[in-house]
């Protein structure tokens, strides 16, 4: 269908131009013509508005012959004879307006003679104003090809945005199952009783993080619940080895946020930190929030002359790029280590719970 036939808008648009073409040209006509204006613009407006909708048919030429992909003389021939053809059209129109018109006294036979003296002017201004509807069209084209353009690359860019999240977020689980596995491996020989009472609290947490992580975005309070489940579970492990202090502002526990984000960084704090000290230590979460963006930390004692560690560094680096793919320039993370401290910091924007949007 025609794009200007297709909106109501549009169509109403193109019709008041010209009618206002044609109340011009009667203004015009009116001070060298024995016709009043009113008279003259009766003679002009009919004609014209019906020519204005012969002219909508340029448009199925310019997509039958386009620009790139026609040649030069196809274009013209199309152009020229469908020009023609409009302006025969435009001929026929007027012969038959007149004639209509020249039955009423106030018209006369002169409005007939009038006309007939000035055909091939009529004629030469229809197959221009074809030809001046065939460029315009031609504009029209290529602005809705440009756009369906921009509607096609938004479309995939969305698309492959959100393959990479499920990508990202599909491999933290495996990443944790395959330490949570040798966990259970450690403790089957020394601590038979742990290792059940933690594949019972595995249990749990993978009910959890199967239920919220399959959603594009959970609450910062469900997100801190699979947090405390983690660290039940890496207890049994080390005992009191590892201890955690869990801060949260109960003003931000509504904020939504995208599922798996603090685990993994509570997770690095305890193989990368807990786990290469002697003595253990504490873990730190903390969450607080302004009326626009969280504000999220994550705090572990670390070794001040570390081993080298075999771990694959995956879970502080999916967290980044999952953060960056889903806000952009919006979110921000901060890695900090001095005094025997680690800390990681995350910016991200607080999202409202019902609608979805900036508190």
């Amino acid at each position: 269908m025609h794009p200007l036939l297709a909106s109501g808008s549009r169509l109403t648009l193109y019709l008041v131009s010209w009618s206002l073409v044609a109340v011009l040209l009667a203004l015009g006509y009116s001070n060298t013509d024995s016709l009043g204006w009113t008279q003259t613009l009766i003679v002009l407006v009919p004609p014209w508005l019906i020519y204005s909708f012969v002219c909508l048919s340029a448009w199925y030429v310019c997509r039958s012959t386009p620009l790139q992909g026609a040649s030069v003389s196809g274009v013209a021939i199309a152009h020229l004879g469908s020009g023609i053809l409009a302006g025969g059209i435009w001929i026929m129109v007027w012969e038959l307006w007149t004639q209509v018109l020249s039955d009423y006294p106030e018209y006369g036979e002169g409005l007939l003679e009038a006309y007939r003296s000035q055909l091939p002017m009529i004629l030469a201004a229809g197959v221009l104003l074809f030809w001046l509807s065939g460029m315009l069209h031609y504009l029209l084209i290529a602005f809705e090809t440009s756009r369906q353009a921009e509607t096609r690359e938004l479309g995939l860019e969305v698309m492959a945005r959100e393959a990479e999240l499920k990508a990202l977020r599909a491999q933290i689980d495996p990443h944790f199952l395959f330490n949570s596995l040798h966990s259970v491996s450690a403790l089957t020989t020394v601590n038979p009783s742990g290792a059940r009472r933690m594949c019972l609290l595995l249990a749990d947490f993978f009910r959890s993080s199967v239920r919220l992580g399959a959603k594009d975005q959970i609450s910062l309070g469900d997100e801190i619940e699979m947090v405390l489940q983690y660290l039940e579970i890496e207890k049994v492990r080390f005992g009191t080895r590892l201890a955690s202090e869990v801060a949260v502002d109960p003003e931000c526990k509504s904020c939504m946020i995208p599922p798996l984000i603090l685990q993994p960084l509570v997770e690095n704090s305890v193989r990368h930190g807990i786990h290469s000290l002697v003595n253990g230590g504490v873990v730190k979460v903390t969450a607080r929030c302004d009326p626009n963006y969280l504000l999220l930390s994550v705090e572990n004692p670390v070794d001040p002359e570390p081993q080298k560690s075999a771990g694959t560094g995956m879970g502080l680096s999916n967290v980044k790029r999952r953060l960056e793919t889903r806000f952009g320039d919006r979110t921000s993370t901060r890695i900090q280590q001095g005094n025997g401290l680690f800390r990681v910091e995350i910016r991200v924007p607080c999202m409202d719970p019902t609608e979805g949007s900036r508190k």
